[in-house]
This record gives C-alpha cells, structure tokens and sequence, in this order.
C-alpha cells in the first residue's frame, strides 16, 4: 500500500525499547526483567526545537545534535526503567565477570564499549594506510588522485567500521528496535489510524527517512571537508573540524529533506535510493516482542501529547 501520511514524529531505540516525541510528549517504553513493559512520560514543550525546525540550515544542526547526544540520553532515561538482560553469558563468560565483579550484561557492554573505537580507529587509519602503502606505490599518479583517493579510502573505512559496529550485540539490539520503529510508523502512514500489533507486524522495517544514513552522509562530505581546510594549530584545527561537520550537516539536510517529504510515485524519490540503502545496515528485523514495546511508545506518546 502506498505511504500517505507523514508523520509529524521523532523516534529513536533506547535501551531495550523505544523512545518517541509527538508534540509535546515523550514517551520511552522498554521491556523489564519481568517480561512487561514500562513506560515513562515526558513533556517537553520544546519551542526552541520547533522554531529552529522551520530554519534552513539550522535544522540540519539541529538534527545531527539530536541523532548523537537524544541518543544518549534515551539510553540513560531507559535504564532507569530496569530493561531486562540480553546477555546471559556461558559459564566461562560468566565466571570472567565475577571475577571483575560485573554481570554478563556488563561485561557485554564494557567489551562494546572497547570495541567500537578500535574498529572506528582500526579502520578508519588503516584502510587509508593500507592503500597508501600497497596499492599507491604500483601507480604514478599527481598529488591531486592521490588526495582524492586516500579521502575515499578514509571514507569507505569510516562506514566499514560503523557497520561492523552495528554487528556488535549491544548495537545489534538498538537496530533491531529501529526495524521495531520503523514498522510502527509505516502502519501508521499506512492506515491512517492507531495501528493494530499485527498490522505493525506485517509492516516494512524500511522507512523513508534515516538517522544512521543521514550520519554516514555528514561523516563522508565531512572528510572531504577536511581535505580542502588546512589548519596549523591543534586547538584550531578541532575547532574547525567541529564547525565544518555542523555546517556540513546543515547544508546536506536541505536536499534530503525535501526528498524525504516526496511521495512515493514522484519519479525523484528515486534519488533517495542510495541514501536508504546505507540506512538498510543499521536497520535489523525485529521480534515481535520488539514490535510491540515500540507500538505501546507510540500510543503512549499520541495520547499524552497536547
């Protein structure tokens, strides 16, 4: 069925659960140790949000902020809700976690916690390295091919360490409750009513907007960037890397809104397909359990908004 109504909502996993403003509320629901579902409300009038989402350019800033630190924050306001255990651990697994004195599921997230900026790092500096070093040397090329393709090299090796972070068990989770999301918003535009559990089941987990393929957007233009500023001093250099990626993030968001608003059947939302494509590897299909935390945010957050 085609997509009808856009939904004027913000949605982002938390832990074990999702969190979704509508209006002036905000709702997290996260499924507990018991096996139920908490919920917990927040209103937010938020009129600075909303006139900074009516400015060009500043919205895009806007956007990038909340894709990084709401994140963060959800996972801190959803583990005040006591999310139940993902991690059980094997008996060696959980031995080694009594011996520091921490849980399996601590342990789990300790461990991801080390791993996602050694992967970051590992191949974010290695890839570039390993093209400088084996293939550079084979061709005599001007300084100009050499810059533009040590950045896409810089590139590909920021989004191969992204991706496989999202592989991680910790990360794995959160994608698969933004399939969970996904599948709620996409009943929902569909129906045009509350969705149904098993209507939101049977729906796609593709959605026609995406934080992750917007971040890896910003990241790639912003290595670009970098080439082409030159910096002498370190403090000066990370302030305008740090003002770069905001700018950058502001002028990419305009072109992508305005795709992302399109209809279906315009011939060019065709031009959005390599952007949801990078999005499709951070999206995971969920269980239905997933589905249905997500489904009770959502109804929460409709029916506290003022």
């Amino acid at each position: 069925m085609a997509r009808t109504v856009r939904t004027p909502v913000y949605a982002q996993p938390v832990a074990e659960g999702a969190r979704f403003c509508v209006g002036s509320a905000t709702a997290f629901a996260v499924r507990r140790r018991e096996k139920d579902i908490a919920l917990r409300i927040r209103r937010e009038r938020r009129p600075l949000r909303r006139a900074v989402s009516r400015m060009p350019f500043a919205r895009g800033m806007q956007r990038l902020l909340l894709c990084t630190f709401g994140l963060i924050d959800g996972l801190s306001e959803s583990a005040e809700l006591d999310p139940q255990h993902i991690a059980r651990g094997t008996r060696p697994e959980r031995s080694f976690a009594r011996l520091f004195r921490l849980t399996p599921e601590g342990l789990v997230g300790f461990l991801s916690g080390i791993m996602i900026p050694i992967l970051l790092v590992a191949f974010l500096c290695g890839v570039p390295l390993a093209v400088e070093k084996l293939v550079l040397p084979n061709f005599e090329l001007s300084g100009r091919w050499v810059n533009a393709i040590m950045c896409v090299s810089r590139i590909l090796g920021g989004w191969i360490g992204l991706i496989l972070c999202g592989r991680l068990r910790v990360v794995n989770r959160l994608c698969m409750y933004r399939g969970a999301i996904n599948k709620v918003l996409n009943a929902y535009e569909e129906n045009r009513r509350e969705p149904t559990l098993a209507e939101a089941i049977g729906a796609s987990r593709r959605y026609h907007k995406s934080d992750a393929a917007f971040l890896l957007v910003v990241m790639a233009l912003s290595i670009v960037a970098f080439t082409m500023i030159r910096t002498f001093t370190l403090p000066v250099q990370l302030l305008v890397r740090v003002l770069t990626v905001l700018v950058v993030a502001g002028v990419v968001n305009e072109p992508i809104q305005a795709l992302e608003r399109l209809k279906p059947k315009n011939p060019l939302s065709k031009l959005l397909a390599p952007y949801l494509w990078l999005g499709r590897w951070f999206v995971i299909e969920p269980h239905d359990q997933m589905v249905e935390v997500a489904l009770c945010a959502f109804n929460a957050a409709r029916e506290n908004d003022q």
